[in-house]
């Protein structure tokens, strides 16, 4: 079990839309560093749901081995080997989280991209709505709501660590 000290700090303060960077400490994680030469090996969307007894509790969206999948963050992290990052989206965009949350929940159990995945190795593949792996996922959800991430390269995914260098989040923050 790890030690959720630093989530529970800002628990409060992460939204819908923020992005969520894992760095795992395992052989895949690792691999995928490496090509990508950055601290995060994976994407996720965090979401906060508004309804009675739920405000407090965030959620993790995110491409996972079986496909785009709803988590509870504070479980997610628990059982995580490895840190995690928590990168606020600048508030010029908060009136579109409900937007990107729906968006998000239209890609739930959408296919996991692995094929794609692995050929990210070779450069950059495109993108492909019938199976997405997780920054693919991301980035497509927030350009779905009319969000400019940036990205430079039109029809293809990014990576973790495209998303990572996209200019529309405050500060990061580590929350394991």
């Amino acid at each position: 079990m790890n030690n959720l000290e630093k989530y529970y700090k800002v628990q409060h303060l992460i939204r819908t839309g923020d992005h969520l960077g894992w760095k795992s400490s395992g052989i895949v994680g690792k691999l995928i560093r490496l090509k990508t030469g950055n601290t995060i090996n994976h994407s996720s969307m965090a979401i906060r749901l508004n309804y009675e007894g739920l405000e407090k509790r965030r959620y993790d969206v995110g491409a996972l081995n079986r496909g785009i999948e709803f988590h509870m963050l504070s479980r997610m992290l628990e059982k995580y080997n490895g840190k995690v990052w928590w990168y606020p989206l600048k508030n010029e965009y908060n009136e579109l989280r409900p937007k990107i949350a729906m968006k998000a929940f239209e890609f739930i159990d959408t296919p996991y991209d692995y094929g794609n995945l692995f050929k990210n190795v070779l450069g950059r593949v495109s993108t492909n709505l019938a199976k997405l792996f997780c920054s693919e996922f991301y980035n497509l959800a927030l350009w779905s709501v009319g969000i400019d991430t940036g990205w430079p390269v039109p029809g293809k995914a990014p990576t973790p660590a495209d998303v990572h260098r996209m200019k529309i989040f405050k500060d990061k923050i580590q929350i394991l």
